[in-house]
């Protein structure tokens, strides 16, 4: 597809009343005019408890709200949920046993993924492996467990990329530490069309897709690389290389131009003020068979919030809430500002607005351009009494291990979670003996195969190789014990406060459509019209 044919489609994908995916297909944008201000007295039409805990984020279609949501102390259940958005009320829920359970707390990700939905069905992916596809009345068109079929997912604090819509499929990125690879599913009955090896690694950024009458092109920002699949077959059709911490967020195509948002490496120098792998790839210049880069932003971070585009600047936000506005066509700073309020999920634009939705329930509203102005800032509830989890009861580390109904024992994930579907936060607290950082250290010691205190290059486990530059002080190739205490001990530090910053009420994300702005917590959505 050319590159001229890949912006009108996706310009024309992004422009549906409704939002029917994650970012609304990969642009957060919405035509009409959104509410300006709101308070926890006013603005808000309707709000409602949620069966569960989800961090995805909801989708809508036909004046109907559909949400994902697991249920139960080892996320027992399944649950599709369909909503009246007018209204608020529930039409109708789906619920199924979860084919792996695992502990339901801020330590894993919990109905991450965010679904789709099309003038068939509903579309879900959970973490568990489930894949399940449901009609508009609540019925089921067909189930799948990507475990039984292609193995158990390797890692310990749960999935988060979403499933993207490519003509009559749905892409699925299967990333995790054991074999991980891209697949799609034939919408109707479930069935494999395609399936592709993919790098193994931990990542949560979710695919886009370029659609050209009902195909097109995969794009995936992760390991490293950012790479371009055919929708219809799998094959690859490009890559780039040259990035580093591009796990979390997910790319973003704006004409030719597509804007990669990249996290600090894992024991990155923080003083260094952030990463160039936030940059923009200019698909309309290929050279030897890839595109290039157009600018890379070597000050800016974009850890969990997907990059946007709002008329002529590109506008990335860390998780400290520092905000950087870029001219699109050179990178150019045109400001840097702290926002007051860390985000989680990603930004909305519509018109020349950009609403930045804190994890804490503030909603700063900007003006799009060059210049800093504030149009609103909106409290969805009083900072000083936030709104509680009514039935949703989170499992405890003692109650990890639990008997399924075969007598084996399944077990809940090690390192905390924060927005998936809008992705996690990867601030999970020391775990196990040893002191800070014992747990990490503990699976170091696992990897010492010769039992001599020191990690050889073959023995760093993988997901450490790319780290190795930043923690080999001593530039040997190995890793010492001095060496991987002081790793152990800056993990344990950056994530003591996991636990009271991963707990609702948390805005994982938002959605628009019809003039109306749906923010969602872990157990409870909002309604502002």
């Amino acid at each position: 597809m050319g590159t001229l044919a890949m912006a009108v489609a996706f310009s024309s994908h992004c422009v549906l009343a409704d939002w029917p995916s994650f970012r609304n297909g990969g642009s957060s944008h919405v035509v009409s005019g959104l509410p300006l201000t709101w308070s926890a007295t006013q603005g808000v039409s309707w709000e409602r408890e949620l069966i569960g805990y989800g961090q995805s984020t909801p989708v809508i279609y036909d004046g109907r709200v559909y949400l994902s949501a697991v249920e139960g102390k080892m996320k027992d259940n399944c649950v599709i949920q369909c909503l009246d958005l007018a209204s608020g009320k529930e039409l109708w829920q789906f619920s199924f046993e979860s084919a792996n359970k695992a502990l339901s707390n801020y330590a894993a990700s919990r109905a991450a993924p965010t679904p789709i939905v099309d003038g068939n069905a509903i579309y879900a992916f959970f973490e568990s492996g489930d894949v399940v596809a449901v009609d508009h009345a609540g019925q089921k068109r067909w189930h799948r467990n990507l475990t039984a079929d292609y193995g158990k997912f390797e890692n310990g604090h749960g999935l988060g990329a979403s499933p993207a819509q490519a003509g009559d499929c749905m892409i699925l990125n299967i990333e995790h530490k054991g074999p991980s690879y891209l697949l799609a599913l034939d919408n109707k009955t479930g069935a494999t069309v395609w399936k592709t090896d993919r790098p193994s690694s931990s990542s949560w950024s979710s695919p886009i897709v370029v659609d050209e009458q009902g195909a097109g092109t995969v794009i995936v920002s992760s390991a490293g690389s950012v790479i371009a699949y055919d929708a219809a077959t799998g094959a690859k059709r490009w890559d780039l290389g040259g990035l580093d911490g591009n796990s979390v967020p997910s790319p973003t195509l704006d004409g030719s131009k597509l804007l990669v948002g990249a996290r600090l490496p894992e024991f990155a120098d923080e003083n260094g003020g952030g990463t160039p792998s936030n940059c923009c790839i200019n698909l309309a210049k290929m050279v030897d068979g890839r595109p290039d880069f157009l600018w890379r932003a070597e000050k800016v971070t974009s850890d969990y919030a997907s990059p946007v585009v709002c008329g002529d600047c590109a506008y990335y936000v860390s998780k400290a809430g520092v905000l950087h506005c870029l001219d699109l066509d050179s990178g150019k700073v045109h400001y840097s500002k702290r926002l007051g309020t860390q985000c989680w999920g990603t930004p909305i634009v519509s018109q020349d607005r950009i609403y930045f939705f804190g994890k804490d329930g503030r909603t700063v509203v900007l003006k799009s351009g060059t210049a800093y102005e504030v149009v609103a800032t909106n409290e969805l509830w009083d900072p000083a009494n936030p709104p509680k989890p009514e039935t949703y009861v989170e499992g405890s580390r003692s109650e990890r291990r639990a008997p399924t109904e075969g007598g084996t024992s399944v077990e809940g994930g090690s390192e905390s979670v924060g927005p998936s579907g809008n992705r996690p936060s990867g601030r999970g607290g020391p775990s196990g003996a040893g002191g800070p950082g014992g747990g990490m250290m503990s699976m170091l010691a696992a990897a010492d195969k010769n039992g001599d205190g020191v990690l050889s290059t073959e023995e760093i486990p993988v997901d450490f190789k790319p780290m190795l530059a930043r923690i080999d002080k001593n530039g040997d190739g190995s890793l010492d014990k001095d060496e991987m205490k002081a790793m152990a001990e800056s993990f344990a530090a950056r994530r003591a406060d996991s636990a009271s910053e991963a707990r609702d009420p948390i805005v994982y994300g938002a959605v628009a459509s019809g003039g109306k702005i749906l923010i969602r917590t872990g157990t409870r959505l909002y309604c502002i019209e």
